[in-house]
């Protein structure tokens, strides 16, 4: 699908943040030279704002926000109404509510999400209980052996509880090449155990210690054993994370050829760059990001 197809597709069906940043790069145009167009037609919006909008972060509400994505909408040259009929409803006021208006869904997140469904409902969850804990940041580290092989993804995270009483943790994890394991655990125990052999998802329960505080902040580290040879990690991030590191370390017997990070805002999301990412003298690549958007983040490494 093309550029325009995607922008026309996106002004119908949505994220609102997907179609504005489609649209801005349509428009050859930089936040920079939005922001001055803006202020000469007296309706003055920050370049965080504007970046915030893209991303998901946030959406416009305030009366002049509104009146500015009003005239947002005639400098990219987009039809009446075009971006401001995708927002959702205003976002909730309180300080422990999580989701922001263009957080993930579960269908922008993975192309099958039924079979996540399936596991969480023979856990006798929901999403919405999922959504209880919320993870503010996260650091990945691969470990990739001398065969080769993806020996271990090892995850450190800080959560906060977003109800009174969270005593609980879900990690979902798909593959098509095998059946992944927790292998260690730290400031948890593992729990409960699902798998849906049709679309290859597996979810586990990491159980704390105790109930949290509504708003209680913890941090946890669990390792996967993916047992397969895949080629790169992908990792969903919600609006309410932080901060989220990724490294990959290799055995110096065995280097890549290229190492490269990717963003998708959604699962459908087609024509994404890739970055390259440099291996240096310790045989390990990384990305580190502030406040990441909300999407699928890839770090990938190629043989040949």
């Amino acid at each position: 699908m093309g550029a325009d197809a995607r922008l026309r597709e996106a002004l119908v069906t949505g994220p609102f943040s997907l179609a504005l940043r489609l649209a801005l790069r349509a428009s050859g145009l930089s936040l920079d030279r939005v922001q001055h167009r803006l202020a000469e037609r007296e309706v003055p919006v920050s370049k965080t704002a504007l970046s915030n909008w893209q991303s998901g972060r946030t959406q416009p509400e305030r009366p002049d926000s509104l009146r500015a994505l009003a005239v947002l909408e005639e400098i990219l040259v987009l039809p009446d109404r075009a971006l401001s009929s995708l927002l959702g409803p205003p976002r909730p006021r309180g300080r422990w509510l999580t989701r922001a208006p263009d957080d993930m869904r579960a269908d922008q997140a993975w192309a099958r999400p039924d079979g996540l469904l399936r596991t969480l409902d023979s856990l006798g969850t929901t999403l919405a209980a999922v959504d209880r804990m919320s993870k503010v940041s996260l650091q990945v580290i691969c470990v990739v052996g001398a065969d080769r092989l993806l020996c271990r993804v090892e995850h450190v995270v800080v959560l906060r509880a977003e109800q009174a009483g969270v005593d609980r943790y879900t990690v979902a994890y798909r593959s098509d090449l095998g059946e992944p394991e927790i292998t260690a655990t730290v400031g948890c125990r593992q729990g409960r155990r699902r798998g849906d052999a049709e679309t290859g998802f597996t979810t586990f329960e990491l159980l704390l210690d105790r109930g949290l505080a509504a708003g209680e902040l913890v941090s946890l580290g669990y390792t996967i054993a993916p047992g397969s040879p895949e080629l790169y990690h992908s990792q969903r991030i919600g609006a309410a994370t932080r901060v989220y590191g990724a490294m990959v370390q290799f055995d110096a017997a065995a280097l890549p050829v290229r190492v490269y990070r990717r963003f998708q805002s959604s699962v459908g999301e087609t024509g994404c760059a890739e970055t390259d990412l440099q291996l240096g003298a310790t045989a390990t690549a990384q990305h580190v990001e502030a406040d990441p958007p909300p999407g699928i983040h890839r770090l990938g490494w190629d043989w040949d």
